[in-house]
């Protein structure tokens, strides 16, 4: 016999459900982590393209695409926290470039080229060689906010970049950094076996509340597996 114990059913049913909902995106998001890091993985990054052609090519993705600097940018005008292609903590040095007329998406914007690279020891980089085209980091959580008056950014936002750069549009989709072969920090930071244990994690918790929402009915009378 079950009689329902109308207020606790009432809060369990959503919290239940959010659970599940919860466990299901984390494994969603396992298989779509795993799916980009196989794509990262087996990207046939070729012999650098001229920077132009790369973006306006319409047959094919330029991200991750290996391109040779743009001329004529002058030195860093922003500082993007990250690190260097060897792994050493600091600041990459951004300039804008105009975003050329071929690439609709954002034409009449600019976009952030890197310029080199400063440790946070004072060591300055020289300008990469090679660049590539990428997609800006998602913001982090824990992330420091961004300081437009000094210039040092540590989350991708467009329009506090935009105000730094004196009110250019700035690109929300695509920069270009020096090309190297550590991963991408959106792909490294959390890897899928992670995702699989907040998913585990999650339906773990619905389980809890399971056997927590029968056990308060059975102390309360209300469930009994045998009958009188």
């Amino acid at each position: 016999m079950f009689r329902p114990l109308p207020l606790l059913t009432l809060l369990s049913i959503p919290a239940l459900a959010l659970l599940i909902w919860l466990g299901a995106w984390q494994f969603g998001r396992m298989a779509e982590k795993a799916d980009a890091i196989s794509g990262w993985e087996s990207r046939e990054v070729g012999d650098p393209a001229d920077w132009q052609a790369a973006l306006c090519d319409i047959r094919s993705s330029f991200t991750g695409r290996a391109v040779f600097p743009p001329d004529g940018v002058e030195g860093g005008e922003v500082r993007f926290h990250g690190r260097s292609t060897s792994g050493e903590l600091g600041w990459r040095l951004m300039s804008p470039v105009p975003v050329p007329a071929c690439f609709d998406p954002a034409a009449g914007q600019y976009f952030l080229v890197q310029t080199g690279f400063e440790t946070f020891t004072g060591n300055v980089l020289p300008a990469p060689d090679v660049l590539m085209f990428a997609r800006p980091p998602e913001p982090g959580a824990f992330d420091a906010a961004n300081n437009v008056e000094t210039g040092e950014f540590f989350r991708y936002e467009a329009e506090a970049l935009s105000s730094a750069l004196g009110g250019r549009p700035v690109a929300t989709d695509f920069w270009m950094i020096a090309a190297g072969d550590e991963m991408p920090p959106q792909l490294a930071n959390v890897p899928p076996g992670q995702h699989l244990g907040y998913a585990l994690t999650w339906w773990g918790l619905a389980i809890g509340l399971i056997a927590v929402y029968l056990l308060m009915h059975v102390q309360a009378g209300r469930l009994r597996f045998t009958r009188r």
